[in-house]
């Protein structure tokens, strides 16, 4: 019997392209890999983020899962494995893997965050589509990556939906999840430079889940850039060929 399925879920500002150095490596260890592409987000399509929230989000990634037509890994990254915990606790997931996951409830801004969100706070109140500046990117999702890699990451990132924001940021009740529903392994994967997510939430999202927790001390909220890879998905790899 061949490996099951794996369904990736890209995060805010991200598109499914994103993830290919990933879906490359899974593809070679023998998994046949898919990825959604979230409402209004590629192409990049301002009508529909701005009427687009979470459960549009998990709708999509919802869909995708079932046109697989068998149980499937679940990756999320960011947002995506908040859309990742509500996949798990609607359907019977062999294995759950989020990395720098947004939390289930409020997602309470990294301190490092705060100064960049103040500017973007009209957009995300009022529900429009937004995209930070260049200095903000680089400052908290890609920090401790290279000039080099930052430059390259840039102009792939997208605009995104300010209503998806807030909806974090409240802790709307599209992003409540039940950890008793979740009843699959899950592994969570975090960063020790990610200035998006604190610390303290993963660790938080780890215990939620009675999950095993890895840690990379120098990556940041980008755990998914492709010089990464090396690094973060070997360890990913061996514990689903231990758990599933």
């Amino acid at each position: 019997m061949g490996s099951p399925p794996i369904l990736f879920l890209h995060g805010v500002f991200g598109r499914p392209s994103l993830f290919g150095p990933w879906i490359d490596y899974f593809t070679a260890a023998g998994y046949p890999c898919h990825a959604v592409t979230l409402p209004g987000r590629d192409p990049t399509d301002d009508a529909v983020l701005a009427r687009t929230g979470i459960d549009d989000c998990f709708s999509a990634a919802l869909s995708a899962y079932d046109a697989l037509g068998e149980p499937a890994i679940v990756i999320g990254h960011s947002m995506g494995g908040l859309l990742g915990q509500k996949l798990a606790a609607a359907r019977d997931c062999p294995a759950l893997v989020l990395l720098a996951s947004a939390p289930p409830g409020m997602l309470v801004p990294h301190p490092k965050m705060v100064p960049h969100l103040i500017p973007l706070l009209p957009a995300i109140v009022a529900g429009r589509p937004f995209a930070p500046s260049e200095a903000t990117l680089r400052a908290v999702l890609m920090n401790s990556l290279t000039r080099a890699e930052q430059d390259i990451l840039l102009p792939r990132l997208v605009r995104d939906s300010g209503r998806v924001y807030r909806e974090l940021a409240m802790g709307a009740a599209a992003t409540r999840v039940k950890a008793d529903d979740v009843t699959c392994p899950v592994l969570c994967v975090s960063a020790g430079q990610d200035r998006d997510i604190a610390h303290w939430v993963s660790r938080r999202i780890a215990t939620r889940y009675r999950a095993q927790h890895q840690i990379h001390p120098t990556l940041p909220h980008w755990i998914i850039a492709e010089s990464a890879v090396e690094t973060v998905a070997p360890p990913v790899l061996s514990w689903l060929r231990r758990t599933v």
